[in-house]
């Protein structure tokens, strides 16, 4: 069965301008216009991420280019709308042919330590920001890092920028001295654009259930990453559901959403690409969940978020 969906992150964007693919069909992308409606994406996080070893100021102006080419396939595709702001958000609402467009940044490494960057990137647009990529940079430790000193003076004046300007703050890759300090300085839900659970998986990249109950404390979300390297040994959608389990178990239904990570990593085995999500609903079923439970992890709770930010 197909749900509408609001997938909390992808690195499409990326991969289509890097590869030289085209974003209406391609064989190659997990994700492309076409299998976006195929698929019933309602709403679709864009990651702009730029590899962290590009170093500033060349990363910032690779992402302003990623930037500028969704808003010329917004122009191109008249079913695309990049959302800005409310009357966005319900214009996409309201009429059922627009698929939505969140632009969001994955790496605080592009702003460096310049906070007039991340209010510049506010204005075109962007409404989310992953502090870091798996390491450290100017605003705070990555989840990868031996040392985790957490987030850095400059890191939390961007938090509460953040929280000013009505940006999401998104804690999948940071460090565990990281979440913590973000969790202190939070006045927003936050969100976990693209994590999984550390008690199915003990990967570094996974959240522990303490971070779970945090999270949905702050009445935030964590979207279900696809990758197989988190997902555990079996790394099919079984073992993906269980990961669905013990976070609805720890932080109940209304924390969790769908941050599939395609065009950013190797997907699960049963899901080629974002056409097959709907497999996930069919698991569900078959574990006894109700529809309305799907319905908050596929596309409720990621709407009943942005809500409070548009």
């Amino acid at each position: 069965m197909k749900y509408n969906i609001i997938d909390s992150h992808c690195d499409t964007i990326t991969r289509i301008e890097d590869e030289n693919l085209d974003f209406y069909n391609n064989d190659i992308s997990h994700i492309t216009i076409k299998k976006m409606v195929k698929s019933n994406i309602k709403i679709q996080f864009m990651a702009v991420y730029i590899d962290y070893n590009i170093p500033f100021p060349n990363c910032y102006f690779k992402a302003i280019k990623h930037i500028n080419k969704l808003y010329e396939y917004e122009k191109i595709y008249d079913n695309l709308k990049i959302i800005k702001n409310k009357d966005d958000l319900n214009y996409v609402m309201n009429n059922d042919n627009l698929i939505g467009i969140i632009i969001t940044i994955e790496g605080g490494h592009i702003i460096d330590d310049n906070i007039e960057i991340l209010k510049s990137l506010n204005i075109l647009g962007v409404k989310s920001l992953t502090l870091t990529w798996n390491y450290k940079n100017k605003l705070a430790y990555g989840a990868m890092e031996d040392i985790d000193l957490g987030v850095s003076d400059f890191g939390k004046k961007v938090v509460n920028t953040m929280n000013d300007l009505n940006m999401i703050v998104d804690v999948s890759h940071v460090s565990k001295k990281t979440f913590y300090d973000v969790i202190d300085i939070a006045k927003n839900p936050i969100i976990a654009s693209h994590s999984l659970s550390r008690y199915v998986n003990n990967h570094k990249r996974n959240l522990t259930d303490n971070q779970i109950k945090k999270i949905s404390e702050l009445n935030g979300v964590i979207g279900i990453n696809f990758y197989k390297e988190f997902i555990g040994k079996n790394k099919d959608i079984y073992s993906l559901v269980d990961h669905i389990d013990r976070i609805i178990y720890i932080g109940g239904d209304n924390c969790i959403g769908l941050g599939s990570d395609f065009d950013g990593c190797d997907v699960i085995n049963d899901i080629k690409d974002c056409t097959y999500t709907y497999l996930i609903a069919d698991e569900l079923l078959r574990r006894n969940y109700s529809e309305e439970t799907i319905k908050k992890i596929f596309f409720e709770n990621y709407l009943n978020l942005l809500s409070k930010f548009f």
